[in-house]
């Protein structure tokens, strides 16, 4: 059987189509949780390979001008996740069964099909397994996956894209060589706070993990205030000014009660107040079974500015994304 080698994995990638690719080791998820650990799915593993494909800057001008914003949320968000990427990780995995090690895909939607439900399974020698929906923080993988870093606004930078990219992974019992990790990409500048509509980012809160081989230092996040701007489109040029209204008093109050005092709605309530109420927001989800993009302001476009104008990314354009 011809062996197989690190270098054959991530050309074959490319030319399936993947923009970026790395691998990670599995001695670097040594200090991973159970239920976010690729063991816990692969108890062989011993590599993961990282597979990113581009968000066109292009598919962000609409939402930028608050003009048109179906281009992000399909082709830089739907199509990925649900046609390109599926497509480019089966290949992959196939190249890899093709040398007779297994291998599985670990798809970014296929972390909310168990909701978290289900009993914790026994092993033969008695040890518990977590629930059986078992899912890695992505982010963080790719950071072990020597693609990139999570910058201070939690989302996933690369060298290339910046924040323009999403990441998909491939779990195998192949040995491969692990890439290199990489640093430097966020300075720290916090203009993904300064940005951010929903006030979700902090400058004075950190949510940093220690991944043992990297310290991962990024904002703490209000999950709700940004689900309020970002999926739910509280204030997008969708939403009525009632919408934005009840929009603002969440997100100009605290992480447990709203601006005027009152204790904090359920997401449940935010749901029907909101995003039942944004036709946008409302029909993306119906339809592409998935949350409508309409946001995104200070973490991916104002990071992206950021990162063009002081020269740290190596894809280049004829005009800044940002006068």
């Amino acid at each position: 059987m011809p062996e197989i080698t690190a270098e054959a994995v991530k050309k074959a990638a490319r030319e399936f189509g993947a923009d970026l690719v790395g691998i990670g080791s599995i001695d670097r998820w040594d200090k991973a949780p159970v239920e976010n650990h690729p063991r816990t799915i692969m108890p062989r593993a011993q590599s993961v390979i990282g597979i990113g494909f581009r968000m066109h800057r292009g598919s962000h001008r609409g939402v930028e001008e608050g003009t048109y914003f179906s281009s992000y949320t399909l082709t830089g968000y739907m199509d990925l996740n649900n046609i390109v990427a599926p497509v480019v990780q089966r290949r992959v995995a196939s190249f890899v069964e093709d040398f007779g090690w297994e291998a599985t895909t670990v798809q970014y939607l296929s972390g909310r099909l168990g909701n978290d439900a289900g009993e914790a399974a026994s092993r033969p020698d008695g040890t518990s397994k977590p629930r059986p929906d078992i899912f890695f923080n992505f982010r963080i993988a790719g950071e072990l996956c020597g693609m990139g870093e999570v910058g201070y606004s939690r989302m996933f930078l690369s060298p290339r894209f910046g924040p323009l990219q999403r990441i998909y992974f491939v779990i195998t019992d192949a040995p491969l060589e692990a890439d290199p990790m990489i640093k430097g990409i966020c300075d720290g500048c916090q203009e993904c706070v300064r940005q951010c509509p929903a006030k979700a980012l902090f400058s004075d809160r950190r949510d940093d993990v220690d991944a043992g081989i990297t310290m991962i230092k990024r904002s703490a996040i209000d999950v709700l205030k940004c689900s309020v701007a970002h999926s739910m489109g509280g204030l997008s040029p969708f939403a009525s000014e009632e919408v934005k209204n009840y929009a603002r008093n969440i997100i100009d109050g605290t992480d447990t009660h709203l601006a005027d005092g009152t204790p904090r709605p359920s997401r449940e309530e935010m749901i029907k107040n909101i995003q039942d109420k944004v036709a946008y927001a409302k029909n993306a989800k119906d339809v592409f079974h998935g949350p409508a993009v309409l946001c995104a302001d200070g973490c991916v476009r104002g990071c992206l500015a950021h990162l063009e104008k002081k020269g740290k990314l190596a894809l280049k354009f004829h005009n800044s994304f940002r006068d």
